[in-house]
């Protein structure tokens, strides 16, 4: 009796209308494990496992060479699969919460410089729409927000309220245009979506990735003044 192989699924090709496009992967990322667990099996095994998680967003890891990388997906159509030798067993690996991820897009230039943020919008920018721009160097956005409070205020100070929370609703359906918008001004384009929980942890995720990469609005060292005797 001859003792069958373990398979795992390998994206082959990822045709231009294909989930995993919007999601970053590549031909040849190989699927690891759903949820911090270990998978083997095939497509039609991908596709009830995403379903068990009706409709909720699932944990997908995938091996890319030397390095891992997860994404929370909502469907098993990423691209065209095929069925490859399971990757050998990981001790270490844990279970993955979905609900305690959130998927962070990368954006990227030649130069190697990147910035990231996460898909959904946190709550900040709903308490304190302007804060957030500032935080996120969207300085126009920013300035026409002020701008438009202020005026607001100067009618009636319920109006500049008013205001204020159109902004926030406004911001919470075009905040990623805004942001995709500065940052290919500044010569960025899009890189890579990976999960994390935090924006640290998504740095730390994506440098193993890309180590020869660096932030874009990392403070650049000082360069030493020359000595005078």
């Amino acid at each position: 009796m001859t003792e069958t192989t373990p398979l795992t699924l390998r994206l082959k090709d990822l045709p231009a209308a294909s989930g995993g496009r919007a999601l970053g992967l590549r031909a040849g990322d190989v699927l690891a494990a759903i949820n911090g667990r270990a998978f083997q099996g095939d497509a039609a095994l991908l596709a009830r496992r995403m379903a068990e998680g009706g409709g909720k967003p699932v944990a997908l890891t995938f091996q890319r060479g030397a390095a891992e990388l997860t994404v929370l997906a909502t469907r098993a159509d990423l691209g065209l699969w095929e069925a490859v030798p399971a990757l050998p067993e990981d001790g270490a690996r844990r279970r993955i919460d979905p609900a305690l991820l959130r998927n962070w897009e990368v954006l990227r230039a030649a130069d190697g410089s990147y910035d990231l943020y996460p898909l959904s919008l946190p709550s900040l920018a709903l308490i304190a729409p302007q804060l957030w721009l500032a935080q996120m160097r969207l300085w126009l956005p920013f300035a026409m927000l002020v701008a438009a409070v202020v005026a607001g205020g100067i009618v009636h100070p319920l109006l500049a309220l008013v205001v204020q929370a159109a902004g926030a609703v406004h911001l919470r359906h075009a905040f990623a245009l805004y942001l995709r918008m500065d940052r290919r001004a500044r010569g960025l384009g899009f890189g890579a979506v990976l999960a994390a929980r935090s924006e640290a942890e998504a740095h730390a995720t994506y440098l193993r990735l890309q180590p020869e990469d660096h932030y874009l609005f990392a403070a650049k060292p000082r360069s030493a003044e020359p000595v005078t005797v």
